[in-house]
């Protein structure tokens, strides 16, 4: 018997030939084998050392140490390598064979086929004595590479030689070489420190990088992008077997690859990467069901529900997590979740379909006792597939609200088809068809207005129709919405009969706001109706309060009686909220026409407030009372307080993409923009009407007032004009003549006075100045005063008007409005001359302002503050008695200047001049310009 066949016999007798090593491809792991060169070099110089590899699952520890095993053998080393394997975890010395076989096989070949023999004893001392020396020996020789792959699945015989061969070895030109998988302990009762000292080197193997990706997928695919690889990194983290998996299955599935998207690369999965991982995972206790939960919930995978969902014990989850977070499988994160969203997609691939359906069914009755939020819990209800869930129904038809609030129609429409499915009663069966119409309306409109004409056609109660109709006609958003919503509401209405005479009228005044407020159309059709609505006597006490409502809108509209008005508003505010406070052409009329009214205010923003939740998709609950307190304020004058109450709101719209669609997003960015212009902020307002567009509703009059009042400031007139003409053109079409509305006239007077046009400006600010008298307030019928004071010459008839602003003004809690009249009128008395009589009436402006933080109109006032103090302190040095003004008006006459040439060079109006120049007269005690040159000689 030869030494190598005696060894044979020492050892444990199962053996196994050692796996062929197959290059293959290696990318991104070069430091890594750089790290086992260096110690290869060592070897050579006599000295030997350990290398011990960790990664996880599919990491890349075996094509590293078939790298470095090439790089060993082409060095001139000896190569042996065993590779643990969970099936001979059992058979006693399997590895010290596969690495036995490899070295006799070289001793045996270079013909000296000499070993030393140990004591023959056939103990188990002979054993591991034997495969010590057969190591040495092979060293002697040449240097050896010794490596174990998965040594964690080694045998326990195995492991006991290994480590008694380990410290014997010093001094020899052996490197040593093992693999292991990071969280898993050896299935022996050898521990590693015991296998590799306490000094071994270490190499951790994290995915491949970036580059180390590129160059894999690129080999793979052709592919070369960078987007490409970032994208199947981001799926697998750079994990080899992994990564190889997914580029496998995109060549081997008639993907495109040239065309793929990261949002599809995201979606990709196979079953084989679940069933692995299930049986790798075969003898942890609750991994695999944990894994399964966790890749059902996703996202809501709380330990609660995990453990709930894999029916084990808090303390059992715990476990499974910890041992699954060892692993690498689960990210060490809470919630918990997959490492990998590609594992995750194979766990759920390795599901069959009745399996996840089931799970997600009972991950969202979960969900749905714990209180999660409906958008989550319709998740799971949507994955549940055909499994039954009356319960759900409800769930589902919030969060396709709540979709379409976030501008994603798609899931809005899944979520109210899966509804659907469900055995509902008629009625509730009607609505949720009436709702999947107004979405599937915002998508192909004719698909919509078919589905919702087929569900009324069907519908078996029409007091059922009618309360979905409301609904929509309440949460009807944007012009066409609105068009759809009015017309659904006009078919039901048809279809009440007698004994629905009070669903049919509350119907019927929902949907006359709703068209008062829409397309220039809907309202003219509205106009046509609403004597007959205000003849109707309700019955309902709430019905009445509608009713009345309707009135007191009347009334605002048409600058009737504001007595008749608060009183029709009073009673329409007395109660709970109704459901008309939510829509949005009410919403802007109460506004602005109470607003002189602040207890009526303040009623309304707290009924607004209290309404359990918005029509609008578009509206938060609160952010109606927010804009409600905000428009308030700022006809009171303090804007820094206006600005922080719609900051906020115009922030959540312009983050939702509601700006261009929903009404009231419409009415609180011109509400905003008119404060920044009013706080000087031009460039601001400029880039907040950036965001959105003018179509025909209602509210969008608002937002051509706001450009109006940003392009006047900016002292753009003529544009101005045509904004603010376009704005009462608008208005009129509806029937909406009161100034308390919209002051568009009293900036059209600016604006023709910006022109030159002083005519048309007195024309259309004597037209306000009716109309405000005739609705009567303090705030409204001053700001028609100051419009007709500037509007006029600088004579006595601009200054009573002014005074009488100023007068009416005071009355009224709008404290900017005030300061503008304050400041017009010190402007006109230093025109006439009187700069005495100014300064209080400017110094009190300044004030003003400075309380409202109205920068621009704030630097006017001080510009005329200072001139009539320069004025006052010159005056008693003129010559002949007169003011500078009036000397400088007589000296240029007297150079032969006529009135309208004296007027341009000043800068003052031809009536000023004419004041100016009759007080020169009085003064050198002449009758007319005709002695001036006498009297006053320069």
């Amino acid at each position: 018997m030869t030494s190598s066949s005696a060894l044979s016999s020492a050892l444990a007798p199962a053996a196994r030939r050692p796996a062929e090593l197959v290059a293959a491809p290696f990318f991104g792991r070069e430091k890594e084998l750089d790290t086992i060169g260096g110690l290869l070099a060592r070897a050579r110089e006599g000295l030997d050392s350990h290398v011990m590899v960790f990664g996880e699952f599919g990491g890349g520890k075996t094509a590293l140490l078939d790298a470095a095993a090439r790089r060993a053998r082409a060095q001139g080393f000896t190569v042996a390598i065993a590779r643990g394997a969970r099936l001979e975890v059992r058979l006693a010395g399997g590895i010290v064979h596969q690495l036995s076989d490899a070295l006799l096989e070289v001793i045996d070949g270079d013909g000296t086929n000499a070993l030393p023999a140990p004591a023959r004893s056939n103990s188990e001392f002979d054993a591991l004595e034997s495969f010590q020396l057969l190591v040495r020996t092979a060293a002697a020789r040449r240097p050896l590479f010794l490596a174990v792959d998965d040594v964690h699945l080694a045998d326990a015989w195995s492991m006991r030689c290994l480590a008694y061969a380990r410290p014997r070895l010093a001094g020899h030109r052996v490197v040593i070489a093992t693999t292991a998988n990071r969280g898993l302990a050896p299935l022996s009762e050898v521990s590693l420190p015991e296998l590799t000292g306490t000094t071994p080197e270490v190499i951790e193997l994290g995915g491949l990088d970036l580059t180390g990706v590129a160059g894999l997928v690129r080999a793979a695919t052709g592919r070369q992008d960078a987007g490409f690889a970032a994208a199947c990194r981001e799926v697998t983290g750079g994990n080899p077997y992994l990564l190889r998996s997914l580029v496998s299955t995109l060549r081997h599935q008639q993907y495109k690859i040239s065309e793929l998207t990261a949002e599809q690369i995201r979606a990709v999965s196979v079953p084989l990467i679940g069933e692995i991982l299930r049986v790798r995972l075969r003898g942890l206790p609750g991994t695999t069901d944990v894994a399964r939960a966790v890749a059902v919930l996703g996202e809501d995978a709380t330990l609660e529900a995990v453990g709930a969902l894999a029916g084990l014990s808090p303390r059992a989850t715990l476990r499974a997590v910890d041992t699954l977070v060892r692993l690498h499988v689960l990210a060490d994160s809470y919630p918990p979740a997959f490492t990998y969203s590609y594992v995750r997609n194979g766990v759920l691939d390795d599901m069959c379909v009745a399996e996840q359906a089931a799970s997600h069914a009972t991950a969202a009755r979960l969900l749905f006792d714990a209180g999660v939020p409906d958008e989550r819990v319709a998740a799971h209800l949507l994955e549940a597939g055909p499994i039954r869930l009356p319960w759900g129904v409800e769930v589902l038809r919030r969060a396709a609200r709540r979709a379409v609030h976030q501008q994603n129609a798609d899931l809005a429409g899944a979520c109210l088809r899966r509804a659907l499915d469900e055995r509902l009663p008629p009625d509730r069966r009607l609505a949720v068809q009436l709702e999947l119409g107004h979405v599937e309306f915002g998508l192909d409109r004719s698909a919509g207005r078919a589905r919702l004409r087929d569900a009324l056609a069907m519908a078996e109660d029409p007091g059922a129709a009618a309360e979905v109709a409301e609904t929509m006609v309440l949460g009807s958003c944007g012009d066409a919405a609105n068009r759809l919503a009015i017309s659904v509401a006009t078919e039901v209405i048809a279809r009440l009969g007698s004994a629905q005479r009070e669903v049919a009228q509350r119907l019927r005044y929902t949907t006359y706001l709703a068209a008062a407020g829409g397309s220039r159309h809907a309202s003219a059709c509205a106009k046509r109706v609403f004597d007959d609505l205000r003849a109707e006597i309700p019955e309902n006490d709430q019905l009445r309060r509608i009713h009345a409502l309707l009135v007191a809108l009347a009334h605002a509209r048409e600058a009737g009686s504001h007595a008749d008005f608060l009183r029709y508003a009073a009673e329409s505010l007395d109660g709970d909220p109704i459901p008309a406070f939510g829509q949005p052409y009410v919403f802007a009329l109460f506004s602005t026409a109470l607003a002189d009214e602040p207890e009526h205010a303040e009623r309304f923003r707290r009924l607004v407030e209290g309404m359990r939740e918005p029509h609008d998709y578009h509206l938060p609950k609160g952010i109606a009372a927010s804009l409600a307190h905000g428009m308030a304020i700022h006809l009171l004058g303090d804007l820094p307080k206006a600005r922080t109450f719609f900051a906020s709101p115009v922030r959540m719209f312009l983050d939702s993409g509601a700006a261009n669609g929903c009404p009231m997003a419409t009415l609180c960015l011109a509400w905003y923009t008119e404060v920044l212009v009013d706080l000087g902020r031009l460039d601001e307002a400029t880039a907040m009407l950036s965001h959105v567009t003018a179509s025909q509703l209602f509210p969008d009059t608002h937002l051509l007032f706001a450009r109006a009042r940003l392009r006047l400031a900016a002292g753009d007139g003529q544009a101005a004009l045509d904004d603010l003409t376009d704005c009462g053109r608008r208005l009129a079409e509806r029937g909406v003549v009161n100034p308390a509305v919209l002051a568009w006239r009293e900036q059209a007077v600016r604006a023709h006075l910006l022109l030159g046009d002083r005519e048309q400006a007195a024309e259309l600010a004597a037209e306000n100045l009716r109309l405000s008298k005739q609705w009567g307030t303090p705030r409204v019928v001053g700001t028609a005063l100051l419009a007709a004071g500037i509007a006029g010459e600088d004579g006595d008839d601009a200054e009573h008007a002014l005074q009488s602003a100023i007068e009416s003004l005071s009355a009224s809690p709008a404290k900017l409005r005030l300061a503008e009249a304050l400041f017009e009128l010190g402007a006109l008395l230093r025109r006439r001359g009187h700069p005495e009589k100014a300064v209080p009436q400017l110094r009190r402006a300044l004030d003003l302002t400075a309380q409202c933080a109205a920068e621009p109109l704030s630097r006017l006032a001080g510009r005329e503050l200072r001139a009539c103090e320069s004025a006052l302190s010159e005056t008693k040095t003129s010559a002949h008695g007169l003011t500078r003004q009036e000397s400088r008006v007589a000296a240029m006459a007297v150079q032969g200047l006529t009135n309208r040439q004296i007027a341009d060079a000043l800068h003052l109006t031809r009536r000023t001049v004419e004041l100016h120049l009759s007080g020169a007269y009085r003064k050198l005690g002449i009758s007319g310009r005709g002695d001036l040159s006498s009297a006053f000689p320069g």
